[in-house]
């Protein structure tokens, strides 16, 4: 637009080039249309269409110069030919008339026409401007946050890559998208996990969330996690996002292994009690067997102290279980586990004064890793042991239930008379490196039994009061296995 400036200089600059600029413009465009109306007659051609170059150089003007310069350039040109044309062309006043009403509503209808035309294109070109600093704005994300954003169709089972997304996949962007799906980069074992998790969006129209592997050209193993909503108008249409979490998966198996040291820890400090005993009575069954009357006396001490050393072997024997590894799920009985756990911390429990009411129903066993599952059952049964220093009860329930989509699970109840938790930390007792015990709590314990829970597809969940009767209350539902829940229900 006409007058449009640097606004860096002067304002007394400004002022003047401004008003040097305006008058060079108003001038071109009052001259402009007396040079189109003079040729008009002074070549013969023109003659037919006379006003021709004059509707010419007010278009002109109004697409170089502005809309006001037009519109002088329209009066200019009512002018022009009103003194320009000869006196045997001149007709009547009416005709006169007629003939500056065409040159003006004429004028200015083109004039009307290239400034909207200008305008359209203005905000266009400004549309443009804001789509591309949005793009830029996307591709900046998704290089800051290591992602890839993207747009699926159910349907046709297709996903499109958005511009400028990481190289999550360890291969160009391009490669990707010409792609068309991912899948093709995941692990193998990982897909039955994305289906599982498309086939919940796809039915219900929850939100998409998965979590997968994939191998990388280089040989590197990297985590990636799925995140996308379908559209509320067009449901088989999710737009959302993968990001690379290899960092986070990697942190968290070093918080996991950490929480597992510190478990252990805790657990052979309760085996050291419990042995401590057994050891004592096995020193003075050996000194009264060494110095027995008779065999048969000596004897009898020393089968005593053999029933005491395989107390000291079956404590051992805990230990080992808190410690070892699975690569394979295998088939538990809760109960057993759960009394194994107990009888770990016997000693614990007698010393504090809790009773124990521990109950097992019918139950199939649960497909799971065994040494996962014992480490987060023990954090929680650790933690209702704490919360009931001057003694108590505990309660702990195994039976079967029905998890949220219905399906067959395994229950767990956990219940204590402890003092019991406030709601501000009954929301927050999850969350890593939170804890009520000071320097001596990690703040793992509960964050890492409720990840392997979930790892087992199971859930938990928390009631807690500290009125007058106060206590917590953990229920844990781990879903079985689908050939043990088809046999459940025949």
């Amino acid at each position: 637009m006409p007058g449009r400036l640097p606004i860096d200089l002067p304002l007394l600059t400004l002022r003047k080039v401004s008003l040097r600029r305006w008058i060079v413009i108003y001038a071109a465009a009052a001259l402009l249309p007396w040079g189109a109306a003079y040729l008009s007659l002074q070549i013969q051609s023109l003659h037919a269409i006379p006003l021709a170059l004059n509707f010419a150089a007010i278009a002109a003007a109004a697409a170089f110069l502005g809309e006001g310069p037009a519109i002088v350039g329209v009066f200019a040109s009512a002018l022009a030919y009103q003194l320009y044309l000869p006196m045997a062309m001149r007709a009547g006043p009416a005709d006169t008339l007629i003939r500056l009403a065409v040159i003006l509503l004429a004028g200015g209808l083109i004039t009307l026409v290239i400034n909207q035309r200008y305008t359209a294109l203005e905000r266009l070109q400004s549309a443009m401007d804001v789509l591309q600093e949005q793009r830029d704005i996307l591709v900046q994300a998704q290089q800051a946050s290591n992602s890839a954003a993207w747009t699926y169709d159910s349907r046709k089972q297709q996903t499109q890559w958005y511009e400028g997304g990481a190289e999550i996949f360890g291969r160009p962007h391009q490669e990707v998208i010409a792609a068309g799906s991912p899948r093709q980069f995941v692990m193998p074992e990982d897909l039955v996990r994305l289906d599982q998790a498309a086939a919940v969006t796809i039915s219900t129209g929850a939100p998409f969330n998965a979590e997968f592997r994939v191998l990388w050209p280089n040989g590197e193993l990297h985590w990636l996690e799925a995140r996308g909503t379908p559209l509320g108008s067009a449901r088989h249409i999710w737009r959302g996002a993968t990001i690379d979490i290899t960092m986070r998966k990697r942190s968290e198996a070093i918080l996991l292994q950490t929480e597992k040291l510190s478990v252990a820890g805790r657990v052979a400090t309760s085996i050291a009690h419990e042995i401590n005993n057994p050891l004592e009575a096995v020193t003075n069954l050996c000194f009264l067997a060494r110095n027995a009357e008779n065999l048969e006396d000596a004897q009898l001490y020393l089968d005593m102290a053999e029933r005491e050393l395989n107390r000291v072997a079956q404590f051992a024997n805990h230990t080992l279980q808190f410690h070892r590894q699975q690569t394979f799920a295998v088939e538990l009985d809760m109960g057993e586990l759960i009394r194994s756990i107990l009888q770990t911390y016997k000693e614990r429990l007698a010393q504090r004064n809790i009773e124990v009411e521990f109950e097992v129903r019918h139950l199939l066993p649960l497909l799971c890793y065994e040494g996962e599952i014992r480490q987060a059952v023990a954090t929680i049964l650790v933690n209702a042991l704490d919360a009931m220093p001057q003694g108590g009860m505990l309660r702990i329930r195994v039976g079967s239930g029905l998890n949220r989509t219905g399906r067959p699970a395994m229950l767990i109840t956990i219940a204590d008379t402890g003092h019991g938790m406030p709601p501000e930390i009954r929301q927050r007792i999850f969350e890593p490196f939170f804890t009520t015990r000071g320097a001596v709590g990690t703040g793992l314990g509960l964050w890492v039994a409720m990840g392997i829970l979930e790892r087992h597809a199971g859930t938990i969940r928390v009631r807690s009061s500290t009125g007058q009767r106060s206590g917590s209350v953990f229920l844990i539902l781990l879903p079985y296995a689908e050939s043990a829940s088809a046999a459940q229900q025949d």
